[in-house]
């Protein structure tokens, strides 16, 4: 048997053995502690950065970026606060002022100013380097270039520094991480680490942010052109329709007298009693007023191609007779200051594919003005010769010329040689302006020859015989005529009755002086109510219907018309005679229900023929 002293020998190394795995097995617990608590914080800073990573790969917006980077440095490195100054862009760049922050107050910053300025700070604010510092008072640049002495008054105690600096791709600093804690030896080499990957992935999450900012400004600032445009387009077509509706009233109240004027003149001038000096007067008055309405039509016409609403209707045209009917049509002006008119027509100088209105335009126009400053007893030659594949129109006259400084500005819009108020000519100088649109739209072009004032000048007009060129869209087809009518020869209304719609009662005299002199029987109605209910009881044979009318206009008067039974007159043909001239105006009178559109101030054989016309068509078909 053992002793009593071997026996406690041996207890005692029982114990000491079993102290000894105790122990160990607590160093082992404590070390599974320590590694499974090192194992949890390794999962949250991978989740962390996991989470980081994949926000900063899905943000675009530059504040959450840039706050979600903040938040997590700070977390990451232990600190106590973190800091992240942004580059300013534009007139400050090189500033970088506080942006985002997070554990800590703004108000704590406040008295921070610039700290890119301070020895401590610049290094990280010029991208040199990262700057970790267990205890940064112990830093010779701590407190250098005051106020900065540890921190502003309330700033939050800092005794471990880390700083990191943001850079982009390209070089460029965007910013810097700064983060502090009030006590010493926070920050690790592994947390700089961890920051400088942050702050890696940082830099690239905020070039993409900057660039979806650029691409959602440039979005914005393209849709608000867009809108802007769009605005200014609406006010654009706004005041174009107001400038058409107005040019359109404008042209009525002006052509409604002259109608009277250009009227009641004809009419006297068919007279055979006419004496010679009232004669004179009347064709004065009758070439004045047809001048009138000439400027009328030029103003219309520089409206149509200033809004590209000219368009040619295109067809085979034989250019002497448009020019015969021009020089007829200026006859009496030439003769009335004793101009000698010459021509010279090559019979081989046509046919050519245009718009017959609109070369008579054309030659009407280069022939007025041509007459316009020619002085009494002057001269003009007409030429049309064959060049090639084009024909050429030379109007020469002996007038007073062009001064060589005014030649390069003749064919613009509005500019005259002389616009002084004691000018010796009248006008509105775009006559020549239309002409060269116009020339220009049959493929051609025009020139101005002048050796100089008093020298006379010479137009030439050269014009392809076959090309058109095309107009694309919609326009204005040609007027149907341009200048003074050619007569239409007497025609009789006998038999005929018409009834006529006015509420001028000088339009109303007129036509019925004109149409009864023409042996027709006239009913007159003024009120579209009057026209319906005289209709009904006269049965005309023709309607001459004016369309600016009060209370009722002509289009609600010949809606109601074609609305009755055709022994009630809905099928009497109708004219719609009125100083409304333009293209739409036109289309919206054949609408509504006329057969024929004639503009004011009519010519009284032109109408009586025209009355004649839709008469005759009535009876072939047997209305």
């Amino acid at each position: 048997m053992a002793s009593d002293d071997e026996e406690k020998a041996l207890q005692s190394a029982v114990l000491q053995n079993v102290q000894s795995i105790l122990r160990a097995r607590r160093r082992a617990e404590r070390d599974l502690l320590h590694v499974k608590e090192a194992l949890e914080e390794e999962t949250r800073i991978l989740e962390l950065l996991n989470t980081t990573g994949a926000m900063l790969a899905s943000k675009l917006e530059l504040q959450v970026v840039i706050q979600a980077v903040t938040d997590a440095a700070t977390q990451l490195s232990g600190a106590e606060f973190g800091a992240f100054f942004y580059t300013a862009r534009g007139p400050e760049a090189g500033v970088f002022p506080l942006y985002t922050l997070s554990g800590a107050p703004r108000e704590a910053f406040e008295g921070l100013g610039h700290p890119a300025e301070t020895p401590l700070f610049a290094p990280t604010f010029n991208g040199e380097r990262t700057i970790r510092l267990a205890d940064v008072r112990a830093d010779p640049r701590y407190g250098r270039k005051g106020p900065h002495y540890g921190m502003p008054p309330g700033h939050l105690p800092v005794r471990s520094y880390l700083a990191v600096p943001v850079v982009a791709r390209s070089g460029e600093v965007l910013g810097a991480l700064l983060f502090g804690h009030r006590e010493c030896g926070v920050f690790t080499e592994r947390s700089e680490r961890l920051i400088v990957g942050i702050a890696a992935q940082a830099a690239i999450a905020i070039d993409n942010a900057r660039l979806y900012e650029q691409a959602k400004q440039a979005a914005e600032e393209r849709a608000r052109l867009l809108e802007a445009e769009r605005v200014t387009c609406t006010e654009l077509e706004r005041v174009s329709r107001l400038k058409d509706e107005f040019l359109a009233t404008l042209s009525h109240e002006l052509r409604t007298p002259l109608n009277a004027v250009l009227g009641w003149s004809e009419l006297l001038l068919s007279r055979t009693t006419v004496d010679a000096d009232t004669r004179r007067g009347l064709e004065t008055i009758a070439r004045n007023a047809r001048s009138q309405t000439q400027l009328i039509e030029d103003l219309l016409d520089m409206n149509r191609i200033v809004s590209g609403k000219i368009r040619l209707d295109v067809q085979p045209v034989e250019l002497v007779p448009i020019i015969e009917a021009a020089l007829e049509s200026m006859g009496p002006s030439a003769a009335a200051k004793s101009i000698a008119i010459k021509k010279t027509m090559a019979p081989d100088a046509s046919p050519m594919i245009g718009d017959p209105n609109r070369l008579q335009q054309i030659v009407w126009n280069l022939l007025s003005n041509a007459v316009k400053f020619t002085p009494k007893g002057g001269s003009i030659d007409v030429t049309l010769r064959r060049v090639g594949s084009h024909v050429e129109i030379s109007i020469q006259d002996t007038g007073m010329g062009i001064a060589p400084e005014f030649l390069p500005h003749l064919f613009e819009r509005f500019r005259q040689a002389d616009s002084s108020l004691t000018r010796r000519f009248g006008g509105l100088g775009i006559g020549l302006s239309i002409v060269k649109h116009l020339v220009e739209l049959h493929g051609g072009s025009i020139t101005a020859e002048s050796r100089g004032s008093g020298k006379g000048a010479t137009f030439v007009v050269s014009l392809p015989l076959r090309a058109v060129r095309e107009v694309d869209g919609p326009g204005e087809p040609s007027p149907a005529n341009h200048g003074p009518e050619r007569r239409a020869p007497d025609v009789s209304l006998q038999g005929i009755k018409v009834l006529v719609v006015d509420d001028e009662h000088d339009a109303l005299d007129l036509l019925k002086v004109v149409l009864t002199g023409a042996s027709a029987e006239v009913v007159i109605a003024s009120s579209a109510d009057e026209g319906v209910a005289l209709l009904k009881d006269s049965h005309p044979d023709v309607i001459v219907s004016d369309i600016g009318m009060p209370d009722r206009d002509g289009y609600e008067f010949i809606r109601q018309v074609r609305g009755l039974t055709s022994a009630g007159g809905g099928k009497t043909p109708a004219i719609a005679l009125t100083a409304f001239a333009r293209s739409e105006d036109r289309t919206r009178a054949m609408l509504a229900g006329y057969q024929v559109h004639v503009s004011k101030p009519i010519e009284p054989r032109e109408l009586v023929a025209t009355v004649k016309s839709l008469a005759e068509s009535r009876v072939d078909r047997g209305g």
